[in-house]
């Protein structure tokens, strides 16, 4: 409310002066009612790639942040550490946005509950999965499988919430694969033991690119009883870090956590960049369709890359093939996202 009112007051100063600030009056305006600042000349473009599809871009690009603190951390620090250490922050970072928006006391059973089951699938299952991937394969590597997320969200999204499929749905879907289908091409010339890698390495990232596409399902659902984004994050997170430290006894090498200060430091970072690009993705939820929204939160890829080949250089290889085939699984994204 005092955001709204200081930018409503100042559409109200630039009022009183027609002369001088005519073209801010054209750019800007006050929705009192949403409280949204639009670029009126941007209409065209922001009815073709709209405000949900640029808050997930903006969480693909955050995300890109966490996976190069993550590859840091982890030089010396565990996967599980990294995993609880975010969903943490996360979590906290949730519960805290609620208390202040006052939606903590309000929750019900229903939206409860399906809050509970994302935090299974996605901070749970595709957390730890995503991280074993990263160490297992490489940076860039499992990101770009992982990108397969799309096919089951789109497929998901059709079947369970009734979302449309269009023919660029399908085409970009195709891309998607393509580029998956290239890095694994890539993998297989330059491993010595592919079978191995494929049997093994290569179920983490499928594995968590499943669990990524039921969980924002799960999340529309609640949202059909309360739209609480922040509450959502809370409860999602929580339950996860539940679910590691239970499963810890399975996991590979007893689920061992170690974290020196400086991966601390890193993983409390990647946290950070994390909670900005789940509240991004949340409130896109909160306003678009998976179908569209996932995609675009899926060009992770791109700055995956971008950023190993900058800060992580003695760590990853990327070569000219892994970006191709980045290129490939970033066009899909884009064309399923762009109406």
């Amino acid at each position: 409310p005092l955001a709204r009112a200081i930018l409503a007051n100042h559409i109200i100063w630039l009022q009183r002066f027609p002369a001088h600030f005519a073209p801010f009056r054209r750019i800007m305006w006050v929705s009192a009612k949403s409280g949204w600042l639009y670029d009126r000349p941007m209409d065209d473009f922001t009815t073709s790639f709209g405000r949900a599809e640029l808050l997930a871009l903006a969480s693909s690009v955050l995300f890109a942040g966490t996976l190069v603190c993550l590859r840091q951390g982890m030089k010396s620090g565990t996967p599980l550490s990294a995993v609880l250490m975010i969903n943490s922050v996360v979590s906290a970072g949730g519960m805290i946005g609620a208390l202040y928006k006052g939606t903590l006391w309000n929750l019900t059973a229903a939206p409860f509950l399906w809050f509970v089951a994302m935090g299974l699938v996605g901070p749970g299952i595709g957390s730890i999965s995503r991280m074993v991937a990263v160490v297992r394969m490489g940076l860039s590597p499992s990101t770009l499988v992982a990108s397969s997320t799309p096919i089951w969200a789109v497929l998901l999204a059709v079947s369970v919430l009734g979302e449309a499929l269009s023919a660029k749905v399908v085409l970009g879907t195709f891309c998607i694969v393509g580029g998956v289908s290239l890095m694994v091409f890539e993998r297989e010339k330059s491993g010595p033991n592919f079978k191995n890698w494929f049997r093994t390495a290569l179920v983490f990232p499928i594995m968590s690119s499943i669990a990524y596409a039921v969980a924002p399902i799960f999340t529309k659902l609640a949202y059909g009883h309360q739209l609480t984004p922040m509450l959502g994050l809370g409860i999602a997170f929580g339950v996860g870090n539940v679910l590691l430290l239970a499963a810890k006894p399975l996991l590979p090498g007893g689920g061992r956590i170690h974290s020196p200060r400086a991966s601390t430091a890193w993983f409390f970072l990647g946290g950070i960049f994390n909670l900005s690009a789940a509240i991004c993705f949340m409130t896109a939820l909160t306003i678009g369709n998976v179908s569209s929204i996932l995609p675009a939160s899926r060009i992770t890829p791109l700055w995956v890359l971008l950023f190993s080949s900058i800060f992580l250089r003695r760590l990853e290889r990327v070569t000219l093939l892994l970006c191709l085939a980045a290129a490939l699984a970033v066009a899909g994204g884009v064309m399923i996202t762009v109406r």
